[in-house]
This record gives structure tokens, sequence and C-alpha cells, in this order.
């Protein structure tokens, strides 16, 4: 009788070419999906929803390998495991600090979204200005994590632009 973990460390050497091959079939289907759409095509809510979810897996995994993969101590472990806290009373001082770190962010995000809000509302720029915005504009002035913090906090608040827009429309 096989068993599992017997094929799985048969396979292991093999994940990074399967997922490689993975990653290069979502590129094609993402291109094919973005040439099918256009701009002034009003789509399911559901069909957004699940090309936002897609874009933010794919948006992890880069981020992952871009940020954890790129150090010599996670080439040579990939199996990470940060190292325990240095006492108990550490642990409990920065869940306390990380908690107010997630408040402070949230209150940033609530800003950003008003921001994006009150800036369709008034007609000075539509939903798909705010998508070219974050991926072009102010480049060079942005920190790293900015920008897919805001592509998060846009994906995020897509579907309530369209009430604002004619025709439930994310363009003018």
């Amino acid at each position: 009788m096989i068993k599992l973990k017997d094929l799985l460390k048969e396979d292991s050497h093999r994940e990074g070419k399967m997922a490689k091959h993975d990653a290069m079939e979502i590129a094609s289907d993402a291109k094919d999906v973005s040439d099918m759409i256009k701009d002034d095509m009003n789509l399911p809510e559901w069909l957004e929803a699940k090309i936002t979810k897609s874009a933010d897996y794919m948006n992890s995994v880069k981020d992952y390998l871009t940020h954890h993969m790129s150090s010599d101590e996670m080439k040579e472990d990939m199996t990470y495991h940060p190292p325990k806290y240095s006492s108990p009373e550490a642990k409990s001082i920065l869940d306390k600090d990380i908690k107010k770190m997630s408040s402070i962010l949230g209150k940033a995000s609530q800003q950003v979204i008003k921001t994006m809000m009150d800036g369709v509302k008034g007609g000075r720029y539509d939903a798909m200005d705010i998508i070219r915005g974050i991926e072009t504009g102010y480049q060079n002035k942005t920190h790293e994590g900015e920008r897919p913090f805001l592509r998060m906090l846009w994906r995020k608040v897509r579907s309530g632009f369209r009430r604002y827009s004619k025709g439930g429309k994310l363009r003018k």
C-alpha cells in the first residue's frame, strides 16, 4: 500500500517546477481574461469577487517570494520558523503593540478609503482613475509596501464605488 507521506517525499523535489508551471498557466489565463474584458463592461459581482480574490492570492505569493525568499537565511531554510520570543514579557508587550499598530493601520485604511470615495463622489475622478493612479502615479514618492496596501484597499471597496458611478460603471 502506498502511503501519502511516501508520495509527498517522492514529489517534494518537484514542487518548485510544478508551482512555476501553475504560475505560467495563471499568467496566460490572466492575459486572456484581460483581453476579454472591456473597460465599459459591467461584470457580475461574483465574477469581480473571483478576479479580486485571484489577484489578492497572487499578490500574496509575490510579496512572500519578494520579501521573505530574498534573504540568505530563507534560501537556506525553506521551512523557516521564527525564533522564540526572548521572554514571556516580550511576547505580552509585543502582542499589545501589534494590537495598537493594527488599530493605527485600520484608521489609516478608513482615511484612505474616505479619500477615494470623496474624489469619486465629488466627480474629481472616477474609479478607473484610482486604479491608474495606484499603478502609475506618484511612483517615486511611495515607500515599499504602500502601493500593495493601496491595491488591497481598492480591491476591498471596489464594488462600493459602482453606487457613485453612472450606470454602476467604474469609468465616467
